[in-house]
């Protein structure tokens, strides 16, 4: 199954439907809160090198919008985690 992926200004589009945005911490917190939550891989360009990677997706049990991963904007540049290779689940 393909998805379409769209940067829309500040807004990232799934299918046309727009992304909640999650850090690891926040990750971390639906882990101690016991939050049902499941997680998976896509595919998507990099804008500063043009390559294909890998950005982590999560789905919370409950909530309509899907969560991409993101950096910490205070202690880094919040953009979304991308990685070169596929992680091992």
């Amino acid at each position: 199954m393909g998805y379409q992926v769209f940067n829309v200004g500040e807004t990232i589009l799934l299918d046309g439907e727009p992304l909640s945005l999650v850090t690891p911490h926040g990750v971390e917190k639906w882990i101690e809160k016991g939050v049902r939550h499941s997680h998976r891989y896509d595919q998507v360009r990099d804008p500063r090198d043009g390559r294909m990677k890998y950005r982590c997706l999560y789905e919370v049990e409950g909530k309509d919008v899907p969560f991409v991963l993101v950096n910490d904007p205070g202690t880094s540049d919040g953009r979304v985690v991308l990685f070169d290779d596929k992680p091992v689940s």
